[in-house]
């Protein structure tokens, strides 16, 4: 992830200029296959010998991304947009998986007075102009990306897969309804009520499978009646997974081989459910989240036994990959309710104050309307601040605007919360007001957590009351705990699994990669993120340097890990941290940093609870 909070960082910035190439002139295409297998959710821990024999081979075979990082924050969205376009969540537009967007849009009244055509009535539409809106839906994702909406601009910047298929290559993108949208927008897209359509596609050149759709519509028929069998949430998910592992294999692939054969670049995209949603519903350590493990194996060893048998060794590389890390519900957190019960809040489903739960983060957007100049937003913006720190279940919290002190721009305006840039996290149209990370306590184990006889909690506002405990039985138990705000009505509880956080456990996620272009047998300890895939995808495929209007990435070409790379990084490690005095107390909260070069990971966050008078 490549952070910008440590110099100035003009407003509006929203596109970049992709300089992760050291050369002055990218290659041209080439006849390559990049095979990305996701596992959601995949923590480096709980790859093993046991649990995960053959990616637990893959890596010792290949290499090793030993510092490899995501994106905070940590959820799926965010991350689904910096793999894509090699872009941390303030350049992609992305900031969690539940955002508000109202702001952004208008409603049928506005455009019919400016002029422009009356909008259709959409309900998906209406519900994201009065509240915010759950991402991880296709449907819901092509609506915003229409000229009704936003207008193409969903994300921020172009993808990997849209560069891919500018210089005539082909594209799959398979799996997970949600993530898989934001690598083809496009060519994605369901048949809009716009001006503009999504551009026409051969059905040789792209296929597009997630549970909600299919495209091109030539193949929809055949796919949708085994889609829409599939169980809900089942957990764990094997029949999804192995759906679109079964048609990444075998149609995905022999359509590479054919670009491949013409000397054409390939992607192929295959998000598996899992292990994030039985980590999710069972909890960590528990047999279903176990199971998701092994599915999940077995359908690499499918994958990399095709590849095999199909010839395509020496012209296909394969890293798998996960979005986030995971860690386990302790309290959870209604911070909504919390905030109407002091008094910051006029209700829960008010929209003065708009609360986005995302888990181990929530997003805090307050109403321009209300709240119209920068001395009524700060007053409010203060005491939340001044009240969440307070809490035991308070982690980092980050404010949309920069200090003004340039020697302290890592700082937010508000006293006591780091700057949104600071964490790549600044866009001028979408970065909410406040972003309050929960507190990830690394060094808890879950084992008086998980499991349906353990007490549950939830803190709201009738303060903290006992729930029926919804996890399963525990296996073994697995370090790293955390606050979370999943949302009333998720049905999540203690000993759950979660993630959002800015903490160790979810911070630090899993990658590994072999093939014709990847070193073998070696372990990279350079520090690595999600936003660096894109641009490495982009060497390796010899794809064009990307200049255009909507440029990427932010990343890093991962070139210690590649054929006749440089080797190892040198890697500096460095930590920012804020202050603020409560009532006799100091609330210290230290960020830690990695950095290779210019470009910055955010590695873990720490928050102490001093007394004055006392030293740290």
């Amino acid at each position: 992830m490549k952070q910008r909070g440590l110099r100035p960082v003009l407003a509006g910035v929203f596109l970049i200029v992709f300089a992760a190439s050291a050369s002055a002139a990218a290659p041209e295409a080439r006849g390559r296959i990049f095979f990305l297998m996701v596992w959601d959710g995949l923590r480096p821990d709980f790859v093993t010998q046991r649990d995960t024999p053959n990616l637990y081979a893959m890596m010792h075979d290949g290499v090793r991304l030993e510092r490899h990082h995501a994106i905070f924050p940590t959820v799926t969205m965010v991350n689904a947009a910096g793999l894509a376009t090699g872009a941390d969540s303030g350049s992609s537009g992305i900031d969690g998986d539940t955002m508000y967007l109202a702001p952004l849009l208008h409603p049928p009244s506005a455009a019919s007075e400016a002029g422009a055509p009356e909008r259709p009535a959409s309900p998906k539409l209406d519900s994201a102009m009065k509240r915010a809106v759950f991402l991880e839906n296709s449907q819901l994702l092509a609506e915003l990306n229409g000229a009704d909406a936003l207008n193409g601009r969903v994300l921020g910047l172009d993808t990997v897969a849209q560069q891919v298929r500018r210089v005539g290559g082909y594209v799959a993108i398979l799996g997970k309804r949600g993530p898989t949208f934001l690598f083809e927008p496009d060519a994605a897209s369901a048949p809009a009520r716009s001006t503009q359509s999504a551009p026409s596609r051969a059905a040789d050149n792209y296929l597009f499978v997630a549970e909600d759709l299919v495209q091109p519509p030539a193949i929809a028929s055949e796919i949708l009646g085994e889609l829409a069998a599939l169980p809900e949430r089942q957990t764990p998910a094997e029949r999804a997974d192995a759906l679109m592992t079964r048609l990444a294999i075998e149609k995905a692939l022999p359509s590479a081989r054919k670009a491949a054969d013409d000397g054409k670049p390939a992607l192929i995209v295959l998000w598996l459910r899992d292990p994030d949603q039985s980590q999710h519903r069972a909890g960590l350590g528990t047999m279903p989240a176990l199971e998701a493990l092994g599915n999940c194996d077995r359908n690499l060893a499918l994958v990399r036994a095709a590849i095999a048998a199909q010839g395509l060794d020496d012209r296909t590389d394969l890293m798998a990959v996960s979005d986030h890390g995971f860690a386990t519900i302790r309290i959870r957190v209604e911070l909504a309710e919390l905030l109407v019960r002091n008094g910051f809040k006029e209700s829960a489903d008010s929209t003065d104050v708009v609360v986005a739960p995302n888990g181990g983060s929530d997003l805090i957007y307050l109403s321009a309307q209300k709240f119209p100049d920068a001395s009524s937003r700060r007053e409010l913006l203060q005491k939340i601040v001044n009240f969440a720190a307070a809490q035991e279940w308070c982690g980092p919290i980050f404010s949309r605007e920069s200090s003004l002190d340039p020697r302290k721009s890592y700082l937010g305006w508000i006293d006591g919360t780091f700057s949104a840039a600071a964490v790549g996290m600044f866009n001028s149209t979408r970065t909410p007001d406040l972003v309050i990370s929960f507190r990830e306590i690394s060094d808890l184990d879950n084992s008086k957590l998980t499991g349906p006889a353990n007490p549950a909690f939830v803190l709201g506002v009738n303060g903290q009351r006992s729930m029926q405990n919804s996890s399963a039985q525990l296996v073994h138990k697995v370090k790293g705990v955390v606050y979370a705000d999943p949302g009333r009505t998720t049905g999540f509880t203690t000993g759950m699994g979660m993630h959002g956080a800015a903490g160790a456990y979810e911070l630090r996620n899993f990658c590994a990669a072999i093939g014709p272009d990847f070193r073998m047998r070696i372990s990279d300890r350079s520090p690595t993120g999600n936003a660096d895939i894109a641009p490495t995808i982009s060497e390796i495929l010899g794809l064009p340097l990307n200049t255009g209007p909507r440029a990427w990435p932010t990343g890093r070409v991962i070139s210690e890990a590649l054929s006749g790379g440089p080797g190892v990084k040198a890697t500096r490690i460095s930590t920012m941290t804020s202050r603020l005095e409560l009532q006799g107390m100091a609330v210290v909260t230290t960020l830690k940093l990695m950095r290779v070069g210019d470009h910055v990971y955010l590695d873990d966050a720490d928050v102490k609870h001093i007394p004055l008078g006392h030293s740290p």
